[in-house]
């Protein structure tokens, strides 16, 4: 085993003693952000998020851009494996409201597993061909080619869709009702198009 590559693994992961960087990691994970973004969305000021942004892009976590004065921020794609496991839950969720390990208020499996077994989908995505962030991609998209109050049923067979739907549906304000296992072994997802 190699001690130095052990060291500087460890060094990165001292980055994650901070919540407010933990905080940034799950802010990020759907994509890139502002700093301004990511200042409201972990209640911090902009002086403190520029503080930890500026860390974690010199430990080869995160790299930025500025289009004009806005700096924002995103998840160098080398880093985003070892990164998931910092963004998905300790436990599988339970079928009543709370809060979920994002820090954000999601409502996991609205319907029981008879009830969504019955739902007829407005329209049926097929990801299973595609590794995140696909799946979501082909989400957004399919949700808008679907009414208000309709359902989208999203088929994916990448463990980190069951993660990112959830947090993506309450960050635009559908409503996540839930996910089953096909006999296939892939996820069935499902979300009710709400505006």
């Amino acid at each position: 085993m190699d001690y130095e590559l052990a060291r500087s693994n460890a060094n990165i992961c001292r980055i994650f003693g901070s919540a407010r960087r933990v905080m940034i990691l799950w802010a990020l994970v759907d994509g890139e952000m502002s700093v301004g973004e990511i200042a409201s969305a972990i209640d911090t000021s902009l002086q403190n998020t520029s503080q930890h942004l500026r860390l974690m892009q010199d430990k080869g976590i995160l790299e930025s851009r500025r289009a004009g004065s806005t700096v924002y921020y995103r998840i160098i794609n080398g880093a985003m494996e070892g990164c998931r496991l910092l963004t998905q839950p300790l436990e599988e969720p339970a079928k009543t409201e709370r809060t979920s390990n994002f820090g954000i208020g999601i409502r996991s499996f609205t319907m029981s597993t008879d009830e969504l077994n019955t739902v007829e989908a407005a329209k049926v995505v097929d990801a299973r061909g595609s590794a995140c962030p696909g799946p979501l991609l082909e989400a957004k998209k399919g949700v808008g080619t679907i009414k208000v109050g309709e359902i989208l049923e999203i088929w994916s067979g990448d463990a980190q869709t069951k993660m990112d739907i959830p947090r993506w549906s309450k960050k635009v304000g559908h409503e996540f009702l839930g996910s089953l296992v096909a006999e296939g072994g892939y996820d069935r997802i499902f979300i009710k198009r709400s505006k």
